[in-house]
């Protein structure tokens, strides 16, 4: 059984000291990155791996991985405050490349508490104006995460076997994400526009997403 496996049980983290719980989330979270992660899968309706950035990012050593434990009680506010930090962090770090696009940064939860998944569901919704804004895009992941493929929208691709967010810059294939908000959009539209306006971006459908988000402007 792999870990993408959607009957997969949750990756359960015993009681232990924090410095044990972080070792064994990062390894699990190391493991889920190699097989999961940066590997094709049949169900995301294109070629390549599941995130086309992991892979590339590890090479270049500029995949950074933090634990954060103490969430047993965490709720809205300090979760919104935790990607704030988070946000500061990856604007402030010296990263090791210049290609901003290879920047990524994970932050992993293991002790958030079952009941507070859909909590890191709905922070992630409301801080993306916020953080889009910045130029930052932040995905949730954790077992029961709802969020669908981009171009299979019955494939629940964020499920991870601990809960953790993932942080980078916008990228070009965000489209996709952005289009349906205008205040989304506008952010896309300012940093890649002139790339649909040179006619430089080849794929059908982030083409036709950029028109329905220029619509929707």
């Amino acid at each position: 059984m792999t870990l993408h496996d959607q009957s997969a049980p949750v990756a359960v983290l015993p009681p232990a000291c924090p410095a044990s719980v972080t070792e064994r989330a990062e390894a699990v979270v190391q493991e889920w990155l190699r097989d999961y992660v940066s590997q094709p899968h049949e169900q995301l309706g294109r070629d390549g791996d599941v995130c086309p950035f992991v892979e590339p990012a590890a090479r270049a050593g500029t995949l950074m991985m933090h634990t954060r434990t103490g969430l047993t009680e965490a709720r809205g506010a300090e979760l919104r405050a935790l990607v704030r930090e988070m946000a500061r962090t990856f604007r402030t770090t010296r990263w090791p490349r210049t290609n901003p696009t290879m920047y990524a940064y994970v932050l992993i939860l293991p002790d958030l508490p079952r009941e507070q998944w859909a909590e890191l569901d709905a922070v992630q919704a409301g801080l993306k104006a916020e953080l889009a804004e910045g130029g930052l895009m932040l995905g949730q992941f954790h077992p029961e995460c709802p969020e669908p493929a981009a171009r299979n929208p019955q494939f629940p691709v964020s499920r991870s076997p601990v809960p953790l967010l993932a942080m980078r810059n916008m990228a070009l294939h965000d489209v996709l994400f952005l289009h349906n908000d205008s205040r989304l959009f506008a952010e896309y539209q300012h940093r890649f526009g002139t790339r649909y306006e040179r006619g430089a971006v080849a794929d059908p459908l982030l083409r036709s997403s950029y028109e329905a988000g220029s619509a929707v402007g």
